[in-house]
């Protein structure tokens, strides 16, 4: 049977205007034309009633009329979504029937988008929403008595945690390997191949895992680094903007998160630049200080009541600065064997994946990811035991070069390295037994830069300076370490202190592997 030709609305038909409409903020919204702009501070936020494709005014009023009342009381996130669903309303026959013919919408349209493809099931509560409000109207289209029996339908609320359960290596969370990998290169070639600002939206999606709209609303007075009493450490805190709160204002409640002293380095870096780029090119006025910058003010926020957030980068834009940053770190995951597949849900999916194997309750862990309901972390739990790494030499010998954490360079002898005449450069060696004083069992390679005050050698091999010799006693380092691991692991200590060093593991079995197969 051949598909009905989709139809616009017909240019005659006059638009059941509204008026202007004053939402829930308090905000006017043109509400007299086919296209009704709402007021977001970050997004671009367009109904389209051309899109709706419906011919008959009585049906178009009913959702101009439903739109403009949930506009008054109901966020804009809301106001979307349930404009979006009833977009799919021309998709089924019965409801185009209607509109050509008349007559009254029947519980047929239910069962006729039920079987719409590409239409998800948990869309029919904004659809049932709309039908049941047009009916305490009064509107004869649509009688009490179908209104009650769509009312009693079961409608399923919207699927979660597929890509968490299944472990979907392109839409679900990084697995060990990959974090590895990403962490290690955004340490090293990030500070070379990375914006300041690449780099520190980088880190905050690794560590605190948010929807990138937060992002978006965060400002530079979000981040305070706070001194500890009678001491002269700092601690970072930053103040995440909540969202999906219900609230009537942007940025009315804020969640606090401590940033370790790595990534509110980068913090504190990106508003010393943000600071100097306003004392050198000027500043809209009456803008905020977002802490991702646009390089142009939005000009439809500069004209309108939400002025000050015209500076701030949209969660698109945040999104797609992360990808391409990434991209820049040409990162291959193992499991596709293609470049790494990013993006923000990603990183919330790790970071609720991680905390789980971290041992965070359930509770925990909807705090962690600012969820209301418990039900939706539950798949993350389903998955923790098999997210569990078990590295063992053998196996560091098979993921190493996946992994790829090393950073360095391979040399076959001191001669052939940067600071090879320098004997202070050399990396030295020392067995640890618990029983016994430590024992030099060699160098491992050469420095190429100067002192760092890390330590040696388990902080070389992911260093991009580090130069490790073809004969040096790496598979000495590898067993080493390997056997310190399977020793905290028997000993029931905390999961993070026994993968502590487990990206130094894979960086030295990649060294091994790779000397190796050097000729002699």
């Amino acid at each position: 049977m051949a598909k009905p030709a989709i139809r616009s609305a017909a240019p005659s038909t006059a638009f059941p205007g509204q008026g202007t409409v004053i939402d829930r903020a308090g905000f006017a919204v043109d509400a007299t034309g086919w296209t009704w702009k709402l007021n977001h501070a970050v997004l671009r936020v367009n109904l389209k009633f051309e899109s709706l494709r419906i011919r008959s005014h009585s049906l178009l009023a009913s959702i101009a009329r439903f739109i403009a009342d949930l506009i008054k009381v109901s966020s804009v996130d809301n106001v979307r979504n349930t404009f979006e669903a009833l977009c799919y309303l021309h998709r089924s026959k019965h409801f185009r029937d209607v509109d050509v013919g008349g007559g009254i919408v029947e519980e047929r349209l239910i069962s006729d988008l039920r079987r719409v493809k590409n239409f998800a099931e948990y869309r029919l509560c904004y659809v049932r929403s709309w039908y049941c409000w047009s009916a305490d109207q009064g509107m004869t289209q649509f009688p009490e008595e179908v209104a009650q029996r769509i009312r009693e339908l079961n409608i399923p609320g919207n699927e979660t945690g597929h890509a968490v359960r299944t472990q979907d290596p392109v839409k679900g969370a990084f697995d060990e390997i990959e974090f590895i990998a990403l962490t290690t290169k955004l340490r090293t070639l990030g500070p070379k191949r990375l914006t300041t600002l690449e780099n520190t939206v980088c880190w905050l999606a690794i560590a605190l895992g948010a929807n990138p709209l937060a992002y978006a609303l965060a400002r530079e007075e979000d981040y305070k680094p706070l001194k500890e009493d009678d001491s002269d450490r700092i601690h970072a805190r930053f103040d995440l903007p909540r969202i999906k709160k219900g609230h009537a204002f942007f940025r009315e409640e804020f969640h606090p998160k401590m940033l370790n002293d790595e990534i509110a380095a980068w913090v504190t870096r990106l508003v010393r630049e943000n600071r100097a780029h306003r004392d050198e090119h000027g500043w809209p006025e009456r803008c905020a200080y977002p802490l991702f910058r646009r390089l142009e003010p939005d000009a439809e926020r500069m004209d309108g009541p939400l002025r000050g957030f015209a500076m701030h980068m949209s969660p698109k834009e945040i999104s797609l600065l992360v990808k391409q940053a990434i991209a820049k770190l040409e990162i291959i995951s193992h499991r596709t064997g293609e470049p790494l597949v990013v993006n923000m849900r990603r990183f919330r999916r790790t970071y609720g994946t991680r905390a789980v194997e971290e041992g965070a309750t359930p509770s925990e862990l909807a705090v962690m990811l600012d969820h209301s309901d418990l039900g939706t972390v539950q798949a993350y739990f389903e998955t923790r035991a098999s997210q569990v790494l078990r590295l063992d030499a053998a196996t560091a010998l098979r993921l190493g070069p996946i992994a790829d954490a090393f950073m360095g360079r391979i040399v076959r002898s001191e001669r052939e390295a940067v600071n090879g005449d320098n004997p202070a450069k050399r990396i030295p060696f020392y067995n640890r037994h618990p029983d016994r004083m430590p024992e030099k069992a060699g160098d491992v390679g050469t420095c190429g830069a100067g002192p760092c005050g890390l330590f040696a050698p388990l902080s070389c091999y992911t260093c991009h300076q580090f130069q490790p010799w073809k004969d040096a006693p790496h598979r000495e380092v590898l067993d080493w370490l390997c056997a310190d691991r399977a020793r905290k692991e028997k000993d029931g200590l905390d999961r993070q202190i026994v993968a502590l060093h487990d990206a130094t593991i894979l960086a030295v079995a990649e060294v091994v592997k790779a000397c190796e197969a050097l000729p002699t």
